[in-house]
C-alpha cells in the first residue's frame, strides 16, 4: 500500500511540474509573440505564480473553503511588493 501511495504522489508531482512548465514556456512564447516583449526568467515566474494565485483563490471561492483562501490573500501582499520592486529597478536601470 505504501509503495501505489508512493507511486501516485511521484504521478502527482510529475504532473504538475510538467504543466508548470508548459505554462512557464507558453508564458514566454505569448508574450514574445502578441506582445513583441521578451521577458526574462523572473518575470515569467513572476506571471505563473499570479495565475496560481488566481487559479487557487477562484477555487477556494467557489468551494468556499475558506481555510485555504486566507493564506491565499495573504499572499498578495508580498506580490504586490516584489512587482512594485522589480517595476522600480527596471526603470532605474532604463534611465542609466
Amino acid at each position: 500500500m505504501f509503495m501505489e501511495m508512493f507511486f501516485a504522489l511521484v504521478a502527482i508531482l510529475g504532473m504538475g511540474v510538467f504543466y508548470a512548465v508548459l505554462v512557464y514556456y507558453l508564458v514566454r512564447l505569448i508574450s514574445k509573440k502578441a506582445f513583441k516583449l521578451t521577458l526574462t526568467k523572473v518575470e515569467a515566474i513572476e506571471i505563473l505564480v499570479w495565475l496560481a494565485i488566481v487559479f487557487f483563490g477562484v477555487v477556494m471561492l467557489i468551494k468556499q473553503n475558506w481555510n485555504l483562501f486566507l493564506p491565499i490573500v495573504l499572499l498578495l501582499v508580498p506580490m504586490i511588493n516584489l512587482r512594485r520592486s522589480n517595476r522600480k529597478y527596471r526603470e532605474m536601470e532604463n534611465h542609466e
